[in-house]
């Protein structure tokens, strides 16, 4: 029997199909279908030209302007359906024949997102995801048309920054610093410059003008706004590393050196966050030590360093102090970190140290020296810990994993069951390596005594294979 053949939905299966059997379906979909009517709409139009299209564009964005009704949940779907498809109408098919005029229709576009807010019954995640696409593209076209045309959208631009009153594009306007060329970031920067006295200590303006600077590489202006600012929001952090980008190193020291006292709000991902004197402390101190170095203050930089590793047993932080000293000087600063480190009062930290630096000989020997200090409820080190001992440092591992598995059924945590049976099956396995010498309970014994002490915890031992109490 020949065999069947069938039409792949593909470009090749449907043009089979022929032209009058295409058009046919479309028509009858494109009548319940708004979106795809509008799709084919705007393609007819631009056989005739832009003007067209663009006028097509108009009508729609005018209509969802001006509508007053309210918003359904069942509507909103629709919508985003709807959105999506006159956004990629916007940008695909006016954008390829005028991207000038596309970047003047995608702004308009966004600005709907203020009417619609106020008309929807409930929030949809979904039409303002398409509201959030649309940015992405629309910031990345602004950024390809020539700087005269860019220069006719910024009074759109700062139009729409000004009916922003809950920030759901600071986002958008902030990545549009970095695409203006400098006829339109002045434009720009003079209507900021009207505003700003107007404007409550918000994230706005200011902050707009000191990007702005940024990416014109205008760094006394920046510095300029940031002396403006209010203490509780100077990042005084973020200035020494422009200043220390710049070559500037003496007067990033003195930004460096300004620590902050209490609460500030600096901005985060588009807001504004309130954070505490400790925020960034680790970086300051690391830049600071940097810009010591660069200016001949080797002893100082170096104090700097070894105080952070002393506080923080970071090991990055202790390879780069090591990287600064002299040859050979290295070894004996090795082992004066290794002590500091090993008569820490926090066990966990240095454990931690020891395993990533690696050293697992001096891991294993602060398991056993504090055997019985560990408790399980500090899972989130011990269970790497013991993992990276298990195979070098078998006894440590050991020591571990049993203060694992005894908290998590003494505590009844039913969702670490799993993980609780994971590790006794690595005990199982690690137990012939253990020294003939341990001081330590045997594996079967363990494993009796949580017979004994936890039977009816079926949720664990139905995940420990082959055995049961």
């Amino acid at each position: 029997m020949a065999r069947q053949t069938r039409a792949k939905f593909d470009k090749k299966g449907l043009s089979g199909l022929g032209l009058d059997k295409l058009v046919e379906i479309l028509l009858e979909e494109a009548t319940a279908n708004k979106a795809l009517k509008a799709r084919l709409l705007t393609a007819l139009a631009g056989e005739t030209g832009p003007h067209e299209v663009a006028r097509l564009l108009d009508k729609r964005l005018d209509t969802y302007d001006q509508a007053v009704t309210r918003i359904n949940n069942a509507r909103a779907k629709d919508m985003a359906i709807e959105f999506a498809g006159l956004s990629r109408n916007i940008l695909s098919e006016l954008g390829a024949a005028d991207p000038a005029g596309a970047a003047e229709r995608i702004l308009r576009f966004l600005a709907l997102r203020f009417p619609i807010s106020a008309r929807l019954v409930s929030d949809n995640a979904r039409l303002w995801k398409v509201f959030d696409d649309a940015e992405v593209a629309a910031a990345e076209l602004i950024g390809t048309i020539a700087p005269e045309e860019q220069v006719l959208l910024v009074p759109q631009i700062e139009k729409l920054r000004l009916r922003d009153r809950y920030g759901e594009h600071t986002g958008f306007l902030s990545a549009l610093t970095g695409v203006l060329a400098k006829p339109a970031a002045d434009v720009w920067k003079a209507l900021l410059n009207e505003v700003l006295p107007k404007e409550p200590l918000k994230l706005g303006a200011l902050d707009l003008l000191q990007s702005l600077a940024i990416h014109q590489g205008d760094l006394d202006t920046l510095l300029k706004l940031e002396n403006g600012k209010p203490e509780n929001r100077r990042d005084t952090l973020a200035m020494a590393g422009h200043l220390h980008s710049a070559g500037r190193f003496q007067e990033a020291l003195e930004w460096v050196q300004q620590r902050p006292n209490g609460l500030r709000l600096l901005p985060f991902r588009g807001e504004l966050v309130s954070v505490g004197p400790e925020y960034g402390a680790r970086e300051r101190r690391l830049l600071e030590a940097d810009i010591l170095e660069r200016l001949k203050r080797r002893e100082d930089a170096q104090a700097l360093r070894w105080r952070e590793f002393s506080e923080t047993f970071d090991p990055a932080v202790l390879k780069l102090y090591l990287s600064k000293l002299d040859d050979f000087a290295e070894f004996d600063e090795i082992d004066r970190a290794f002590a500091v480190v090993e008569n820490a009062s926090d066990i966990y930290a240095a454990l931690e140290f020891f395993v990533t630096w690696p050293r697992l000989d001096r891991a294993a020997a602060h398991v056993l020296r504090h055997d019985h200090r560990w408790e399980g409820r500090y899972f989130e080190d011990l269970a790497p810990a013991a993992e990276a001992l298990a195979d070098q440092q078998p006894l440590a591992a050991t020591v571990l994993y049993r203060t694992l598995i005894t908290d998590i059924l003494r505590r009844g945590i039913g969702v670490a069951y799993p993980h609780a049976a994971r590790y006794l099956v690595e005990l199982g396995r690690i137990a012939p390596h253990l020294p003939d010498d341990a001081r330590l309970k045997d594996h079967e014994d363990f494993v009796d005594d949580l017979r004994r002490n936890h039977p009816k915890k079926h949720g664990f031992w139905s995940a420990v294979p082959g055995i049961w109490p």
